[in-house]
């Protein structure tokens, strides 16, 4: 079967992953896809398109996003655009399909970072809100405690299972992957994947290194989205308008 990680950040997000590494260590773990998604932005994908090419790489890239809405983090794939952040999950999922992207849920029930409650998916699902994939392995620790459950609950809902590593590191890209047969757009709609990554726990790094891509994380990374939501400077964009 053909192995995918759907959910990693770049050093232009909050990882401490460059994109050409982010690609060395795709081919290295044998992945044949890979979807880049940093939050609310698709720098970082771009970017690990282009090294894909310089390297004719075998490594086939989906552009993806992981959108911070009012109600936890939400993962779109297929997308060529960022929802705008911090909206309701519902306006989130309608930018998403709009686009023709497909909709996961990231870390379902996390307790460390904001994600999307069991009542909320329900609400959702209730509602009409088309959610294609639930990740139900992620190494993370915003996963781990909630794997069991996160499981039982996907038995209810239906959702194609999704593996993934979560990486801001380049050592833990792979950690976690979905398992599919021929085209992987087609195993997601048709619910026909497989997580896996629970075989081989995640490589452990100092805690120094944690520390330090947290404090990136929380006082680098989110000036640097502010600046790309709010576009180019005052004097670039009068010259952009003036040809």
């Amino acid at each position: 079967m053909n192995r995918a990680d759907l959910h990693m950040h770049t050093n232009l997000g909050d990882g401490w992953i460059s994109p050409a590494r982010v690609v060395r260590e795709a081919e290295r773990a044998g992945l044949s896809v890979i979807a880049v998604t940093d939050h609310d932005h698709l720098e970082g994908a771009k970017r690990v398109e282009e090294q894909i090419v310089a390297r004719q790489s075998p490594v086939r890239l989906i552009k993806g996003v992981e959108v911070s809405t009012r109600n936890g983090h939400l993962i779109g794939l297929f997308v060529n655009r960022a929802p705008k952040p911090m909206r309701p999950v519902q306006e989130s999922i309608d930018a998403i399909k709009e686009q023709g992207g497909l909709v996961v849920v990231a870390h379902p029930m996390g307790r460390l970072v904001p994600s999307l409650s069991r009542r909320k998916i329900d609400e959702l699902l209730g509602g009409g809100y088309q959610i294609d994939g639930l990740e139900i392995y992620n190494p993370s620790p915003a996963n781990a405690s909630r794997r069991a459950e996160v499981a039982a609950a996907n038995r209810d809902w239906g959702l194609a299972e999704i593996g993934s590593s979560d990486a801001h590191f380049w050592q833990h890209i792979g950690a976690g992957y979905t398992l599919f047969e021929g085209d992987l757009r087609t195993a997601i709609t048709a619910r026909e994947t497989q997580a896996g990554g629970q075989e081989k726990p995640p490589v452990r790094l100092n805690p120094a290194s944690y520390v330090a891509q947290c404090a990136w994380s929380w006082f680098v990374d989110p000036p640097r989205r502010l600046i790309r939501r709010l576009g180019p400077p005052t004097t670039e964009r009068a010259r952009n308008a003036g040809t």
